[in-house]
């Protein structure tokens, strides 16, 4: 098969880059074969070169800068032994050839290579092991190889040179490829694509931060790159993102999210779409700390998100794509929300790196008490997919593409499939130029063949022995010596906050939006790069953004007098909430009694009751505060007069969390029945008492009763 579709489509994204170097103005200077710095201004690559088959020749599109003049200048072309390892290929990164050349063009004039407004157009014939390409060109490459072991990645170095001194005025070190289209067992190769603008933080205002116009920018140009790719890739979309998005209400971010929905929408072949953790955070760490409540919050908000604003149809469970450690409490806590396989970096597992790359998959943790299948992140090409690395963006996406099929011939596959994986940055800004260059090299390649997460761990096997490297089928994971400094208490205290919150507003769709925003900042508040320090301070903000919103009700009984036995007494619940809320309204004192089966409390609450012990008596009914203005009425009983101050609360449903609170004062002027039979008693008494001394005073007045009683005193012995 003639790999026409990668070298066209190669091509063609090589355009942008054409332009570019054709308009750039950096001055011309002199540059020896070996030097570490490549110019990408005077002398570029336009697309990565083809492969090259018995049938294919090597063909490379070069830019020149603007304004040369051609007749003056010549270009060198020295081909390089292959490659073997890994080792000696990130030798050439730096533009420095391995070894001595096995083939030298010499001077070839500029001027004769078929040019057009690109640029020219470099064919070089190859003859391996007797069998010499189609194809005509200034010279040929011979491999120095035997027939049927030609295959390879060779490096190859391009000078352009000044014809008149034969300095070097630049050079570009790409790779001569060769390949049989029949070669067994392709490299499976599963790109990792992490989709974010940038780590969020909680805003103490009780919102999501907005995207910044720059990240905007990149997120735009990102997913419009990988819009185009006719290849299998697994995306990874950031809820904290997609969230974000989804809140702004500027039409750029509108704009982003729905072409983000239809990125991970599209009908593409093998476009797979993972769920993973609302927040940027270190699951390891958090299951490490006892929090493996707030793993499942993150995975389960992460899921709700992407399905309810990308309209994904993305589950919990399957394969989780970690970018931190994660020992065996974390392992079992996502053995528990349905993860069967996990991508780990390299230093997650126990023991040395391996000698050859590590391509076979592994079970992780242990065997008794749970593991998951692993696959660890290959650290060499998820360096070389940093932006960092891009300063020619057609080179370094051409360099990528020749490690990958390195990799394949460091130790070719017969029968069982190797693999390797690589992860982008999580906000990944690199030039749309290099992202289509190496998606489209990527397309029809006989040596690596692109898969997605779930077919890369359903084919490729766990364990066995790779060349003459044997793989172990299973590993522990490392042990993290850092101390993890969550602020466990506080987020424990946070989380049991909102939780009570939630139940009291979910019964409304406003209300239930509330609460998800709330448990969002608690969330953001986990990201693992905030650091300590920020991290509590994130908790605050989230708690803070809480009781904002349990400000805007109050209770306010005032003050009751109660003039009789018993009342009806009104309390007023005030809501300044969009949203209805639900709570339980309480009242509980020593000095009050409340009739059991004559409460009342009116249409907005329902099921009272009543509980007496230890001389306490309490009330309490759920109701559904819905409106600006709400009486709850409350049958009461003094049992003494006097005033005395009483508390109440509406509390949440199923908890203690306090929604609103306030004072009752009770002045009571009431008597019981006793009180008044006794007060009647000592009336009585009193009033005899007095008839009694007012009879004996008037006797003593009447003169009958005086000279009687003097009578009586004389004859007194």
């Amino acid at each position: 098969m003639r790999p026409r579709t990668r070298r066209l489509a190669a091509f063609g994204a090589g355009a942008l880059a054409a332009t570019l170097s054709a308009t750039a103005l950096l001055a011309t200077q002199a540059a020896p074969a070996g030097s570490k710095s490549q110019s990408a201004s005077t002398l570029s690559l336009l697309a990565p070169p083809g492969f090259v088959t018995p049938d294919q020749p090597f063909q490379a599109q070069l830019g020149i800068r603007s304004g040369l003049d051609p007749s003056s200048f010549d270009l060198e072309v020295d081909l390089y032994p292959r490659l073997l390892y890994r080792s000696e290929f990130d030798e050439t990164l730096s533009g420095t050839p391995v070894g001595a050349a096995l083939a030298k063009s010499g001077a070839i004039a500029l001027a004769s290579l078929p040019a057009d407004q690109r640029g020219v157009q470099l064919t070089v014939p190859v003859e391996a092991g007797g069998s010499t390409t189609p194809g005509s060109g200034p010279f040929t490459a011979h491999l120095d190889c035997q027939s049927g072991s030609c295959a390879g990645v060779y490096p190859l170095l391009i000078q352009l040179t000044d014809a008149a001194t034969s300095a070097v005025v630049a050079h570009i070190l790409t790779y001569l490829v060769y390949t049989y289209p029949s070669d067994p067992q392709p490299l499976r190769f599963a790109l990792v694509v992490p989709i974010s603008t940038q780590s969020q933080a909680p805003s103490s205002k009780g919102t999501l931060l907005a995207p910044r116009s720059a990240a905007l920018s990149k997120l735009d140009s990102l997913v419009f790159t990988l819009s185009g790719a006719r290849i299998p890739l697994t995306l990874v979309p950031s809820p904290a993102t997609v969230s974000s998005l989804a809140t702004d209400p500027s039409a750029r971010s509108r704009q982003a999210l729905r072409s983000l929905s239809e990125l991970v929408n599209a009908s593409a072949v093998g476009r797979q779409t993972l769920c993973g953790p609302f927040a940027d955070v270190d699951v390891g760490e958090l299951a490490s700390a006892g929090l493996a409540n707030e793993v499942s919050q993150q995975i389960h908000e992460g899921a709700s998100v992407l399905k309810g604003d990308l309209d994904t149809s993305c589950a919990t469970g399957g394969t989780f794509v970690s970018e931190s450690m994660l020992d065996q409490s974390a392992l079992s806590a996502l053995a528990n929300l349905g993860y069967q396989d996990v991508v780990v970096p390299q230093s997650a597992v126990t023991g040395p790196a391996p000698s050859a790359t590590w391509s076979r998959l592994f079970n992780l943790g242990d065997t008794r008490t749970g593991s998951l299948l692993a696959k660890t992140v290959d650290p060499g090409l998820s360096s070389h997919l940093q932006v960092a690395a891009h300063t020619d963006p057609v080179l370094a996406a051409d360099q990528v593409l020749a490690e990958l099929e390195l990799i394949y011939y460091e130790y070719p596959a017969t029968e069982k499939p190797r693999g390797v994986v690589a992860v982008t940055p999580s906000s990944w800004g690199a030039s749309s130029t290099f992202v289509a260059d190496l998606l489209s090299g990527l397309e029809d390649n006989p040596m690596v063949r692109p898969v997605n997460l779930a077919t890369f761990f359903s084919e490729v096997p766990a364990g066995g022995t790779t060349g003459a490297v044997s793989q172990p089928s299973s590993r522990r994971p490392a042990v993290d010596g850092t101390t993890a400094r969550l602020p466990v208490r506080a987020i424990r205290l946070a989380r049991a906050r909102l939780q009570e919150f939630a139940g009291a507003v979910s019964q409304s769709t406003a209300g239930t939006k509330e609460a998800q925003v709330l448990d969002q900042l608690l969330l953001l508040a986990e990201t693992r790069t905030l650091g300590a320090k920020k991290q509590q301070m994130a908790v605050s903000d989230a708690s803070a953004a809480l009781f904002t919103q349990l400000h805007s009700l109050s209770v306010n009984a005032g003050e009751i007098r109660l003039t009789s036995n018993a009342a009806l007494v009104p309390i007023t619940v005030v809501k300044n909430l969009p949203y209805p809320v639900t709570g339980v309204i309480g009242v509980t004192s020593d000095k009050l009694t409340f009739p059991q089966g004559s409460q009342s409390p009116g249409g907005i609450c329902h099921s009272p009751e009543v509980h007496s012990s230890a001389g306490r008596s309490s009330f309490s009914s759920r109701c559904v505060i819905s409106h600006s203005t709400n009486v709850v009425y409350v049958d009461m009983r003094a049992r003494a007069s006097g005033d005395f101050r009483i508390s109440v609360t509406l509390t949440s449903p199923d908890g203690p969390l306090v929604l609103a609170s306030g004072q009752l004062t009770v002045r009571s002027m009431s008597t019981s029945a006793v009180s008044i039979a006794l007060s009647i008693l000592a009336a009585l008494v009193l009033l005899a008492w007095w008839g009694r001394t007012l009879w004996r005073r008037r006797r003593r007045r009447h003169p009958a009763h005086a000279l009687g009683a003097r009578a009586a005193t004389r004859a007194a012995p």
